[in-house]
């Protein structure tokens, strides 16, 4: 795995954890920190393939060690349309790719941002729920129907914009939601 350096590699702190969010759970690589932004931020913005790889890689690993039966779709937060032509891709598009790759589950895109909003990380949680409120809409409930589903972001801080794209999800009739992020804060 030459994903990211050595030293990187060896300093950084894998937690692997799950827990209970909205009806199904969250499942997280690490915490968010000096360390694991680093990735992010490389990966976000500065197209860092390499970043983009470890995180869809050690995503897999957290996936796989956590269920029996793989979910049936993945589905990446998606991003504004001007926001992801102003950076040329969506990097939850691009994990979700790597890690359909690795693990054999689809990429559906039926989730998309129909409305632009703040940016998340300078507001508190009510704040943060409000600015995101019908941001989402469900562009293919059919192909979600009766599915399990896992939502893939980079970072969840308060979990907003995870519960945003859940409700989004509700009218699809899929089986089940669960959640998938490479780094979590804790509130």
């Amino acid at each position: 795995m030459d994903y990211i350096c050595k030293e990187c590699g060896e300093e950084f702190e894998y937690s692997y954890t799950a827990q209970k969010f909205c009806t199904g759970r969250l499942l997280c690589v690490c915490r968010y920190d000096d360390r694991s932004s680093r990735i992010v931020l490389g990966a976000k913005r500065n197209r860092d393939g390499s970043k983009l790889s470890f995180m869809a890689y050690t995503l897999m690993k957290c996936i796989t060690q956590h269920y029996d039966t793989l979910p049936d779709v993945l589905v990446p937060v998606p991003m504004y349309s001007s926001d992801k032509r102003k950076r040329g891709y969506s990097h939850t598009e691009k994990i979700c790719a790597e890690l359909s790759e690795l693990t054999g589950i689809p990429v559906v895109k039926a989730v998309e941002k129909v409305r632009r909003t703040k940016e998340q990380k300078s507001l508190k949680r009510k704040d943060r729920l409000d600015n995101l409120k019908g941001s989402f809409a469900l562009s293919d409930a059919k192909a979600l129907s009766g599915k399990h589903i896992l939502v893939v972001d980079d970072v969840s801080t308060t979990g907003a914009t995870l519960e945003e794209v859940f409700r989004t999800l509700l009218p699809s009739e899929c089986d089940a939601v669960d959640f998938a992020v490479f780094a979590r804060t804790i509130n």
